[in-house]
């Protein structure tokens, strides 16, 4: 490359640059207001948390499937259950896949969470008022109309507290491998709260890998 090309080059870039910071850069006066919400943000005692500590006993996954009451679940592609306590998916495996080239045993994807290699999906509700009963991990749910899940066939799951609230889980499953959970809370109390629903995957330890990785 010349040194014409390099300075066209130099140029250029510095046009670029130019031309960004007097046309596209943020006003520095937006930059400070959203920093200093955030950090409002970040230091508002009252939101929501689920930092809670829970301890289970280890037990092996056949024992652990049969400690609680469960809503099963099955269609082309899985089959599996969801424990009523806690209503967590903490049972599926893949019915079209192997564990092994070759084997007759399918791939086990969730497992409990009293499980040493424990994989469950969860999701719940969280509010700002510590003086509500809310579902946790320990809550029995309670299933309404269908007994089984299917992908023809939603179940719906229900828990009330003694103040007069009632939280419900409707949940769905194609003829894949999606599950859809819509959650609703009726209040019959004469008051009025702040509730969030959340998902997570809680896995217990870290999956063996091959450790070879290719980036694109």
């Amino acid at each position: 490359m010349d040194s014409k090309n390099v300075i066209a080059a130099i140029s250029l870039s510095a046009a670029v640059i130019i031309l960004y910071s007097l046309f596209f850069q943020p006003n520095p006066e937006v930059i400070k207001q959203n920093l200093a919400e955030q950090k409002k943000i970040e230091s508002n005692t009252d939101t929501p948390s689920l930092d809670k500590n829970e301890s289970f006993t280890k037990l092996s996954r056949e024992n652990s499937l049969k400690e609680n009451d469960r809503v099963e679940f099955e269609n082309d592609s899985v089959v599996g259950s969801i424990s009523l306590k806690g209503a967590t998916i903490d049972d599926l495996t893949f019915k079209n896949y192997n564990s092994e080239l070759n084997g007759d045993q399918n791939v086990i994807l969730l497992s409990p969470r009293n499980v040493d290699d424990g994989y469950i999906i969860e999701s719940g509700f969280v509010t700002t008022n510590k003086n509500i009963d809310m579902p946790d991990a320990s809550t029995m749910w309670q299933i309404s109309g269908n007994k089984k899940l299917t992908n023809n066939n939603p179940i719906k799951l229900t828990w009330s507290n003694t103040q007069g609230i009632i939280f419900e889980k409707y949940i769905t499953l194609d003829n894949q491998f999606l599950f859809s959970i819509n959650e609703k809370i009726v209040n019959r109390s004469d008051k009025s709260y702040n509730f969030y629903s959340y998902g997570q995957i809680i896995r217990n330890k870290i999956p063996k890998i091959s450790g070879f990785y290719i980036l694109h």
